[in-house]
């Protein structure tokens, strides 16, 4: 590997780990920079913080050559080490810093589980720096706003914007990741298996069953292709292939003849962003599979009662009037699933969801279509974000100002993908994780036209609502888990649609100098004044929240991974959330992220 990928993986590992530290456990001492301009060159406009380490009696600065004092999302320059035998501070390297920070959290939290911490850490910045040297001459194409969907979702060099190991990817061996990883473009067969009809558990919202749909996606490559009487293909992720062949059970069935396992062929699909999502232009659905792959949280199963949540609220929205009032907000469907019955677990591995593709080759492959987390991802050195091309082609074309044409551009934003999002929860009591990766903006014109949520795990449904949506859609008496206490619904929503996708979007425009964060700011808590007057009881008060609450909850995910925490196989599937100053509120604007509170 590249000494220069390495270094651009370094400072984005540290920037998104320092985040996340200084955001969930310790905001630092920000210090007097002229103080610190007598003995060091710091670069124009920067600001320090000075971190303490007590337990191991260590101090460290940080330059910040971009301060978000809205949202809490700096960016850094060099770090320096104080020596206490010498009173000066030397430069020290990102790593040092890092290493030092998780064994300071570890001295002062219980049960913490640091060297799983650490590995995650080591392998995430090596899985990225692999990335970013192989796709460094690929540059220009990774912000190109010209982007289709596909390339869009293979363009997240660096992840997760607050996560402190974005590219933890334990499991794979370093080889697959050409084959299976999005940011390496590759494309692969999937696995197929033969299986009797009589270990087969299948739904279908669609004109035909999940099987039947699944054989006419392979004659569509190999018009021959036949199962045997009494028999159905069955596609797996080439990954979930390998391990179902190593489970005792599928051996067991493979012995008696009902299962078969018949190898790679078929179409050839690329990974979406999540990895497991599959995506092949000429079909008309994506395929959504479990893989024994820990990205990084959690290991990434598709569970049993998910297969049927994403067809019931499928079905609930179809009878709900909300997307024809709201034509330009989307829903992505997942109409159909697909899993095998065998006796000794829950889930069988064979899992897998059917989500509706509008994005291809017959929809003119999404062209323009991107996820909030690749349109406000930090660029590689030396490229400008796909935002700030995206306003700056709006700017030369208009002959206006980037400031104007921003705050326009955000607007259009706002009441395509947020304010929806507000009145589906004030109307219905639904809410969607709509954060940033799940959410995905037409911007085939430049300004946002339509909004996509896509996922099948994130809804959230008002248990106060509970008996008035079961007598709009019955089939939500069988999925029991999607409701919930509005507290939690209301804590959940903030993060995910609030303080995740719209925090990054204020970030990316700030951090870009094209209109400040400060100013984007105070627009929503206009909106958010004007809004609450509008609303019912429910929508107002999470409204009044947003804009009176002195802190705001905020998932912790550093803290989620310093404790081992799979938020997938914990109750309510609940990661370690903090509590922090919230940007909103008009009392106290300034850093925003000072005060930290924990709850599990």
């Amino acid at each position: 590997m590249t000494d220069h990928a390495k270094r651009i993986a370094e400072k984005a590992s540290f920037q998104a780990f320092m985040n996340s530290y200084l955001r969930e456990t310790d905001m630092g001492v920000w210090c007097c920079v002229d103080q610190w301009r007598r003995h060091h060159q710091l670069q124009e406009g920067a600001q320090m913080i000075e971190l303490h380490l007590p337990h191991q009696a260590l101090r460290y600065g940080l330059e910040v050559t971009y301060a978000s004092t809205a949202v809490g999302r700096h960016q850094f320059g060099r770090v320096f080490a104080y020596r206490p035998h010498t009173k000066k501070w030397e430069q020290t390297d990102y790593f040092t810093v890092m290493i030092h920070a998780i064994q300071e959290l570890h001295f002062k939290e219980k049960g913490t589980h640091y060297d799983e911490l650490l590995v995650r850490l080591l392998d995430s910045c090596h899985t990225m720096t692999g990335y970013i040297e192989k796709r460094l001459g690929d540059a220009d194409r990774l912000y190109d706003p010209r982007q289709t969907f596909i390339e869009s979702e293979q363009s997240l060099l660096f992840g997760h914007w607050l996560h402190p190991t974005p590219k933890s990817r334990q499991g794979m061996a370093s080889w697959q990741h050409d084959r299976f990883a999005p940011e390496l473009k590759g494309s692969f067969q999937l696995h197929y298996f033969e299986v009797h009809n009589s270990l087969i558990e299948e739904d279908s919202l669609l004109h035909k069953k999940t099987s039947e749909l699944l054989m006419e996606s392979v004659r569509h490559a190999l018009p021959e292709m036949k199962a045997a009487e009494g028999c159905s293909l069955i596609p797996m992720h080439p990954l979930q292939a390998e391990w179902l062949l190593q489970q005792d059970d599928v051996k067991a069935f493979i012995q008696q003849g009902t299962l078969k396992s018949l190898g790679t062929f078929g179409t050839a699909y690329t990974a979406t962003s999540s990895f497991r999502t599959l995506y092949a232009p000429e079909e008309d659905w994506m395929l959504k599979f479990s893989i024994p792959v820990k990205l990084t949280n959690s290991l990434r199963v598709n569970k049993r009662h998910e297969l049927k949540a994403g067809m019931t609220m499928a079905k609930l929205m179809r009878r709900l009037p909300f997307l024809t009032a709201y034509p330009d907000f989307h829903m992505i469907e997942d109409p159909a699933y697909l899993t095998l019955n065998l006796p000794s677990t829950k889930e069988s591995g064979f899992e897998m969801i059917i989500r509706f593709n509008p994005f291809s080759a017959a929809e003119g492959s999404g062209r323009g279509i991107c996820s909030i987390a690749s349109l406000t991802q930090d660029p590689v050195p030396g490229e400008h974000s796909k935002l700030s091309r995206v306003i700056t082609q709006l700017a030369d074309t208009a002959q206006a100002s980037a400031e104007s044409v921003s705050l326009k551009w955000f607007e259009r934003y706002w009441y395509q993908a947020i304010e929806p999002l507000i009145h589906l929860y004030d109307e219905y009591g639904i809410a969607l994780e709509a954060h940033q990766q799940n959410s995905l903006i037409d911007l085939s014109t430049g300004y946002p036209s339509a909004y996509y949520y896509r996922d099948n795990q994130g809804y959230y449904l008002a248990e106060s609502e509970k008996q008035q949506l079961l007598e709009i859609e019955r089939d939500l008496a069988r999925a029991p888990e999607l409701f919930y206490t509005e507290s939690l619904i209301e804590d959940r929503f903030t993060y995910y649609a609030f303080m995740n996708q719209l925090a990054s979007v204020i970030y990316r425009f700030g951090a870009d100098g094209l209109i400040s964060e400060s100013e984007l700011i105070d627009w929503v808590t206009e909106r958010f004044e004007t809004l609450e007057k509008g609303l019912s009881n429910r929508g107002k008060r999470f409204v009044s929240r947003l804009l009176k609450a002195e802190k705001l909850p905020c998932k912790a995910n550093l803290l989620t991974r310093l404790h081992d925490v799979d938020e997938l196989e914990e109750a309510l599937e609940q990661a370690v959330y903090t509590y922090v100053k919230n940007p909103f509120a008009k009392e106290g604007k300034g850093h925003a992220y000072a005060d930290v509170s924990i709850s599990v």
